[in-house]
């Protein structure tokens, strides 16, 4: 009996390992994967890569300020306890462990282009929606939303 239900385990366990993709073998950490490498126009992917790259190098050397400088304002801001609205780069600075707590900077850090999604008009997110961001009529990259609620698990 257990040697029939041992060949049985490994049946179910190699059709299992048959009907994963490659991609669905490797779990990504704080990564909801994206559409970037979807989007046609290589120029605006070239931006979106290198926007994040910025942003990340920002936030890993603690620089406020060059974060304030990849946001349009007025910056819409959501946290677990309030929304509200950062009119300039000193309010942001000001108020820059609030926008930007620890735990978004830490799920951002993880953040690769291919977890970037972009939502229709709407823009490009990373994760479930914690950093909005899009290109502007003079061709720079900016967050215009952050959501700095980041759930375990992300």
């Amino acid at each position: 009996m257990q040697h029939y239900l041992l060949v049985i385990f490994l049946a179910l366990l190699s059709m299992s390992a048959f009907a994963q993709s490659p991609s669905d073998q490797v779990p990504r950490v704080g990564c909801k994967p994206g559409n970037l490498y979807e989007e046609s126009d290589r120029s605006k992917r070239d931006k979106v890569e290198h926007f994040l790259e910025e942003l990340r190098i920002a936030v890993k050397d603690g620089d406020k300020l060059r974060v304030a400088q990849l946001a349009h304002y007025p910056l819409r801001v959501a946290t677990a306890k309030a929304e509200f609205t950062i009119d300039s780069q000193k309010a942001f600075v000001n108020q820059y462990n609030e926008i930007m707590p620890v735990e978004l900077r830490t799920f951002l850090l993880k953040q690769q282009p291919q977890c970037i999604s972009r939502v229709g008009v709407k823009g490009f997110s990373i994760g479930n929606g914690q950093i909005w961001f899009d290109e502007y009529p003079d061709g720079g990259v900016k967050m215009f939303a952050v959501n700095a609620i980041v759930y375990p698990g992300e």
